[in-house]
């Protein structure tokens, strides 16, 4: 006679996985409607999101160039946070590596 182990129906690895399938099917579906509904293009020019040569688009200086818009943060402290959040989420997932 065989014993059945039970196991806990939700346990912490389950529940990442569930989210992180979660996550992937919302961000499918709201990409997909983006794209149909042409989301996120530069109004009044035909490129669309991703294009990498932005010296293509006419007049790209109005959309590139830092005095585009003010910023009330300086560049130097944006370098820095940027910095910082890489090394926490360094930390992160060198902490969840270990413990999962």
């Amino acid at each position: 006679m065989s014993k059945k182990k039970s196991s806990a129906p939700w346990t912490p690895m389950r529940v990442i996985c569930t989210a992180g399938i979660i996550i992937f099917i919302a961000a499918v579906i709201i990409a997909i409607y983006m794209m149909a509904n042409n989301m996120g293009q530069a109004p009044g020019i035909d490129f669309g999101p991703g294009q990498y040569y932005y010296t293509d688009i006419p007049g790209w200086q109005k959309y590139f160039l830092p005095n585009h818009y003010d910023n009330p943060v300086p560049l130097g402290i944006l370098i820095i946070l940027f910095f910082v959040w890489g090394v926490l989420m360094y930390r992160l997932w060198d902490f969840l590596d270990r413990k999962l």
